[in-house]
């Protein structure tokens, strides 16, 4: 009996040595600084993300390098979400991790200096440019550079308001039936650039299908500009 004890203390005690005390907080901050670096690369601006609670006090871990990959909700922005994370040490998998994140983005974008009403038109002198969070409406905000363009609007908005792509009336950068330039890329390098076909109207940003003019094939890619389209293979 006395030999059993000694033998599970021990075991107990190796264990000991040869395990780690991770707390929340190194969790929290470790998830939300990966986050952050990859909503950065997609947003396109200043982005924070907060990890707002886990499960746990701490965790108990084998010794070694921790390292946290997150398996879903890294790849797109979501204000509120939650986050699967799976944990590794020594690259060998441990266990995984469900945690609730915050994320806000900010942008300069277009908002209403004052009252816009309906079909006005939207210049320098009814909008201002300022630094705010888009969190909500990322995929609709307008940047400075669409000044340049004649844009009326297509609803009322207040002032302070976040001028919403969706209600500005504008000539699009690609027109339906217009002809474009379509480039083929393949890992970030063009690989051939071909003539083609827009089958919507579409803006820079936006994803709209393209036609290649000699086989009739249907592509779906990326407005980068005035009649250019990019479509990765």
């Amino acid at each position: 009996m006395k030999k059993l004890l000694t033998t599970a203390l021990i075991f107990l005690t190796t264990l000991s040595v040869n395990a780690q005390t991770v707390t929340s907080a190194e969790v929290k901050a470790q998830v939300a600084k990966q986050l952050q670096q990859g909503f950065t690369k997609i947003a396109k601006g200043d982005v924070e993300v907060k990890i707002t609670a886990t499960p746990f006090a701490s965790i108990q871990l084998p010794d070694g390098k921790v390292t946290y990959k997150i398996t879903q909700g890294g790849d797109k922005i979501i204000p509120r979400d939650i986050k699967r994370v799976d944990v590794y040490v020594n690259d060998a998998f441990v266990r995984t991790l469900n945690l609730p994140a915050q994320t806000v983005v900010y942008k300069e974008v277009l908002v209403a200096n004052d009252f816009i009403n309906r079909e006005q038109s939207i210049t320098k002198e009814t909008v201002s440019v300022k630094k705010i969070d888009v969190s909500q409406k990322m995929d609709y905000v307008l940047s400075e550079q669409v000044l340049s363009k004649e844009m009326s609007a297509k609803k009322a908005f207040q002032k302070g308001e976040i001028i919403d792509k969706r209600f500005v009336k504008m000539k699009p950068d690609v027109e339906r039936n217009g002809q474009v330039r379509i480039f083929f890329t393949s890992n970030g390098a063009v690989m051939i650039t071909i003539e083609g076909t827009a089958l919507a109207d579409g803006m820079t940003g936006d994803y709209i299908s393209v036609e290649n003019k000699n086989y009739k094939r249907v592509y779906t890619g990326k407005v980068i500009g005035e009649n250019r389209v990019l479509v990765s293979i």
